[in-house]
């Protein structure tokens, strides 16, 4: 499929999947505080309707709600004709919806391991592939992966999906960075940790799941703001939060057996 228009777009539009609560939540809101047309994407429309005439009363911008499911693999493309027909042309991109899936991979049903790879690495990739070459004949658009601080620690049982899916989606940033880096479109891959989000609750076996004091958890809000700084000024990563950072860095310079031992228990 080709670009949706061609010409300098009116309007600034974001489009965030996963946008019903936690982090899409925020990005959703901090978009819209800065003046950004929204299309928000999620399975549950009540949620996105209530946040859509928050923001459009709040903000004074269009909100555009499309509610589906990306586990389908025909929803990326179901979006882009979508906005295509109503003539929107998206200038940021935030790859945000994702779940767990608790338990080791042989004792849960395939279809849910299918739906988490359909959500987090196929669709993902499919919505760069078709918004990108827009952007690349704007010379100008963002695009935010969201990926985990999982994505730079050693996997364990439990987590057999999720840290290779979120592993996946980092490196697939990166590539795509460079690939899109003399085409002035800025990608960065948000990693982050200990946030405050209703992801917790069915994530299972992540590392977003250890129990940390209260006090080491990044506010969604904030994560947003930050991630959006990111990749405005056109980092590769964004690992939000002091203690997230120093995580990243620790198991990095330690040997990978160690890493496994600590993962582990």
């Amino acid at each position: 499929m080709g670009s949706v228009m061609s010409g300098a777009p009116e309007r600034k539009v974001a489009l965030i999947t996963g946008a019903s609560s936690g982090i899409g939540r925020a990005f959703s809101e901090e978009y819209a505080r800065r003046g950004i047309d929204i299309v928000i994407v999620a399975r549950k429309e009540p949620p996105l309707r209530e946040l859509a005439e928050r923001l459009e009363s709040a903000h004074a911008v269009e909100v555009t709600v499309l509610s589906d499911d990306l586990a389908d693999p025909e929803t990326p493309d179901r979006l882009f004709q979508a906005l295509a027909k109503q003539g929107k042309l998206v200038t940021h991109l935030v790859n945000n919806a994702g779940f767990g899936v608790p338990g080791f991979l042989c004792e849960v049903d395939w279809l849910r391991h299918r739906a988490c790879l359909e959500v987090m690495t196929a669709a993902p990739v499919r919505l760069c592939h078709l918004f990108a070459p827009a952007m690349k004949k704007q010379k100008s658009g963002t695009i935010i992966n969201v990926s985990s601080l999982s994505a730079l620690l050693p996997p364990h049982a439990g987590g057999t999906l999720y840290y290779p899916v979120k592993s996946f989606l980092y490196q697939f940033s990166l590539a795509l960075r460079a690939e899109m880096r003399s085409e002035g479109v800025h990608v960065t891959a948000l990693c982050p940790g200990f946030t405050e989000t209703n992801f917790q609750n069915a994530a299972g076996g992540t590392v977003e799941s250890v129990a940390v004091p209260k006090w080491l958890w990044s506010n969604s809000k904030d994560v947003a703001k930050e991630a959006i700084h990111a990749v405005e000024a056109n980092k590769a990563v964004c690992i939000p939060g002091f203690f997230n950072r120093s995580i990243a860095t620790a198991f990095k310079l330690m040997p990978g057996s160690i890493g496994r031992w600590i993962v582990r228990g």
